[in-house]
Order: structure tokens, then sequence, then C-alpha cells
């Protein structure tokens, strides 16, 4: 196919001899979903190379900067050494290199709610849509610490009280209308797509952090306020490759969480007893 170019995009034959590299983090939800993806998919060790890094290695730098300035996760490289970053576009990526269809549903409106979840996600949840200091994605009100730690430097910090109540109340409001549109065991239909990829990794940070930080019912696990949230969960997780997400997000959260690292988050809500903290 041709781009606006003029050039033959194709790969030749010696572009397929190399590798395409992925920059994973084991507990990064974002980076979760394009491992979950390419678990999900299989056979494609001959083509792409998992580089699979530390949390200290988000702020040292390295071999990351030069694949993604902002020293973000996911990152990637195509085997032709264009360099991609975010994971929408790197599953967008993968879909049209190596996909065979199986997560692209039929019915084009199907296609467009699934667009829809992942949009909403992406927008409201996963991303602060800015990089400067101190601006931070909605779900980190779970983690991020008030003041600098050796898991928060100081550019990553939510200081505010009054933003990290408003970014949960957030989470409340986008669960909710995950609540009323799912429309099967998975979220659109009745098989796996890039709506369930997508939210999955980020629930599970949910499902640890959200009871413990902050004293909520055990989200996914209950059927009084989120009960086809809580089916959706329980069918992906009888899948073996969300639930070996699963382990890893958890297994590094569990181990985070007895060495205290959510222990200023839980202050800040105990400390604020006026504001709203606990929705189910």
């Amino acid at each position: 196919m041709d781009d606006n170019d003029g050039r033959d995009n194709t790969n030749t034959a010696s572009d397929v001899t190399k590798k395409c590299f992925f920059y994973d983090v084991k507990h990064s939800n974002n980076s979760a979903r394009v491992r979950l993806w390419l678990n999900l998919h299989g056979g494609l060790d001959d083509h792409i190379e998992t580089l699979t890094l530390t949390h200290a290695d988000l702020d040292g730098g390295g071999k990351l900067v030069e694949v993604n300035p902002l020293r973000k996760v996911p990152a990637f490289v195509t085997d032709t050494g264009l360099n991609l970053f975010e994971s929408f576009v790197i599953l967008s990526y993968l879909e049209d290199r190596f996909g065979d269809g199986r997560f692209i549903l039929a019915n084009i409106e199907n296609r467009a709610l699934v667009q829809l979840f992942v949009r909403i996600h992406d927008i409201y949840i996963s991303s602060p849509n800015c990089t400067q200091p101190n601006f931070s994605h909605t779900q980190g009100c779970m983690y991020l610490d008030p003041y600098p730690t050796k898991y928060t430097p100081e550019r990553r910090t939510m200081p505010d009280p009054i933003v990290r109540a408003s970014k949960l109340k957030e989470i409340y409001e986008r669960l909710c209308w995950l609540e009323e549109n799912i429309r099967s065991d998975y979220m659109v239909g009745d098989r796996i797509t890039h709506a369930d990829i997508t939210w999955y990794p980020t629930c599970i940070f949910m499902e640890i952090l959200l009871p413990y930080v902050f004293g909520w019912a055990p989200i996914f696990h209950e059927k009084d306020h989120f009960p086809r949230l809580t089916r959706w969960f329980e069918t992906c997780s009888s899948n073996e490759h969300f639930a070996s997400v699963r382990d890893d997000i958890s297994g590094v959260l569990t181990s985070q969480q007895r060495d205290g690292r959510f222990d200023n988050v839980r202050k800040v809500a105990r400390d604020n007893p006026d504001m709203k903290w606990k929705y189910i």
C-alpha cells in the first residue's frame, strides 16, 4: 500500500528477518494490555522480543528515553527502526502487522462501541493528557504519594487532597458507565475485544487498591453495586492469559503494599474525613 509520499511501505524479506522490540514493565497496566494482546495472539516470539524494565528504569533514562522521550511504557521499536509509544498506537500497529481479526468484531456499531470503551479508559482513567510536572492520570489517585518517596518522584506527586478526591470520583463514575454499557460476559459481545484487553489490567489496580486504600467493598467480587462488571471480571480471569497478567500486577502491588507504599495515600483519606473516599 502506498503512503502519501508515494513509497511502498510493505516490509521486504530482509526487514522481516529483524525483530521488533517491546519495552515492558511488569506492573504497568498500559504495558500489560500490549503483553496481553501478544500472549492471546501467540506465535510471535520470532518477530518480537520483550525487554522487561524495572520501576527504577522509568526514571533512570537509558535506552527507554531513546524510544520514548516521555520515559513511559509501553514503548516499541519496529523491525525497521520506527519508535512507537502509547499503548493504543502500539496495539494498532500489532493488529495491522500481525493481527488475524480475532479481536475485531464484524458489526460496525459493535466496533464503534469497542473504540468508545477504549477511549473512555485512555482519556479519563489512564492518561494525564499533560507531560508537565504534577499532572497525573486519574488512576494515580490510588497510589501516587502526596510528597516525594522512593516510589513517587517529585514531578509525579499528588499533594492536593481535593484533586485526589475528584479523581477518585471520576473512577467511580466511569465504573458506573461501564456497568450500564457492558453487553455480555465480555464488554462488547461474546468474545474478547480490545475493550477487555484495555480495561482488565487497570481493573486489577482497582481490585486491590480501592478496598485497601479507600475502604471500598471488594470491587469485582460483589454483586450489589456492579454485578455485570463482576461477571465480566470473572469471565476474563478464567482465561489463562488474563490470569497471568493479574498475577503479574497483583504480585507487585501486594509486595509494595507490604513495603508500605500506599500508607501515605491512606493517611490522606484519614486526614480528610470531610471528603468522599468510599463509594461502595
